[in-house]
């Protein structure tokens, strides 16, 4: 029975049982695909990880992302969690703190800064495309989610990977106190072929800029308690409702309170269309092996 080596990392956050888990396993290339969805489904958390060989010589490594009901092009926790589990492992050694990994997305750029539980990692995110404007699904939306969700801007899809319906609430505070209906959630979602929801507000006078919550009910995730894909893809849309300058162009993403899993995400605007690169740090929980 073949054996493994296995980590399981808490991401955006640098204290142990906090933020988002990733299992990622190094060394994958003989495990199969069936496998690698089996472990995602035994795994039962967001996202499972799978560390290989890379196919071009531009790449460090390649990275391929499993949640429990399929497979994913990119996703920011598990990129981030996964590249921590590759640093720690000695399994990359960064030029100058660069290195590039590979995945279904396509070759992204990361940085590492800093030293052990100090080190924060950083990922340039795939280019967030803008799907149509959601406005007449505003009534369903507010009545799973059982708040009031802005029209102006509208609930919007983007898609970086996964697809988020971006959803604004102008009280913060409320999107705290969120607790959706999950089945009219996953209703909603299957019905216009998204990954789930990504709620927001904009709190004032706080260390963080943003507060945001994701639903994938539809998916096996009923709250993923930090995502990294869609703090990656909220700048584009701000800069869709021209609120890029409200925010500003580098701040914090505040996520997963509202389940006790709380996280940071820090993001950096690259351009005026909201590519952005975000970052965070990890620290590893389990480490040892697994056999399959």
């Amino acid at each position: 029975m073949p054996t493994y080596r296995f980590k399981q990392v808490d991401v955006f956050t640098d204290r142990p049982l906090f933020g988002n888990p990733v299992a990622v396993v190094l060394g994958a290339d003989g495990i199969s695909d069936e496998q690698m969805q089996r472990l995602a489904a035994w795994t039962n958390l967001s996202e499972t990880t799978f560390v290989l060989t890379p196919t071009t010589p531009e790449a460090d490594y390649r990275l391929r992302i499993f949640y429990p009901r399929g497979e994913l092009p990119f996703a920011g926790h598990p990129t981030v969690g996964s590249a921590h589990a590759v640093l720690e492992a000695g399994v990359v050694s960064p030029a100058d703190g660069r290195f590039v990994q590979e995945c279904g997305a396509g070759l992204l750029p990361m940085r590492a800064a800093g030293e052990g539980s100090e080190r924060r990692i950083h990922v340039e995110a795939p280019v967030a495309t803008i799907g149509d404007d959601c406005s007449g699904w505003l009534e369903r939306i507010c009545e799973a989610l059982g708040a009031e969700v802005s029209s102006s801007p509208p609930p919007v899809p983007l898609t970086n990977g996964p697809t988020w319906m971006f959803c604004h609430v102008a009280d913060a505070d409320a999107v705290t106190a969120l607790q959706p209906d999950m089945t009219a959630l996953a209703d909603i979602s299957r019905d216009l072929g998204q990954t789930g929801f990504a709620v927001f507000g904009l709190p004032e006078g706080r260390d963080h800029a943003v507060v945001i919550r994701c639903f994938a009910p539809g998916g096996g995730v009923p709250e993923d308690p930090v995502t990294g894909s869609a703090n990656a893809a909220l700048p584009a849309y701000l800069a869709h409702a021209g609120w890029l300058d409200r925010v500003g162009r580098e701040y914090v993403s505040s996520q997963g309170t509202a389940i006790g899993r709380e996280g940071r995400v820090h993001v950096r605007v690259l351009d005026d269309a909201g590519r952005a690169e975000i970052g965070g740090r990890a620290v590893t929980v389990v480490d040892g092996e697994i056999r399959l």
